[in-house]
């Protein structure tokens, strides 16, 4: 069976948008309330910044991944990188199930308990979640068939 590519975009739509994985700049600063330069910035340091003759695009997933512990503060346009969240929070940030996430994070030694007894308030550091997270990434499966093949005297750039 061969699976074919359908002819309308509309195929490849995802609920009423189409899902981008490169986007202009100023798409970004407007949805994150950067300016240009900030934007261009922050992509850069993120490692999602492609500029071509004409136009300069940032990679979404890779550019969302940075931004993710970024927080807006309320009322203001000030942004905060945070670098503890609440378990409630945390959870949702790394869609894994509240109890989980316990589990998880007193296995990373990333949490931290304020005022003790039974109604202390439990901080993450998100950043120490993250490094112990890595450790359950799945190293990359070569494919058994390249997908393009070069074509007879063709060789490797």
């Amino acid at each position: 069976m061969v699976t074919q590519l359908q002819p309308d975009v509309r195929a490849y739509l995802h609920g009423a948008e189409v899902i981008k994985r490169f986007v202009r700049v100023e798409e970004v600063a407007s949805e994150y309330g950067f300016n240009l330069e900030e934007t261009e910035y922050i992509a850069r340091a993120a490692s999602a910044l492609y500029k071509l003759t004409r136009i300069h695009l940032i990679q979404k997933e890779r550019f969302d991944e940075f931004m993710r512990h970024i927080y807006k503060v309320p009322g203001t346009n000030k942004k905060v990188i945070k670098k503890f969240a609440r378990i409630g929070e945390a959870s949702i940030i790394y869609s894994i199930g509240r109890h989980r996430f316990i589990e998880l994070a007193r296995a990373a030694g990333a949490t931290y308990k304020i005022n003790g007894g039974t109604g202390g308030t439990v901080l993450i550091n998100l950043e120490l979640f993250d490094e112990y997270m890595e450790q359950f990434r799945q190293p990359a499966i070569p494919l058994k068939e390249p997908l393009f093949r070069q074509k007879e005297g063709e060789e490797n750039e």
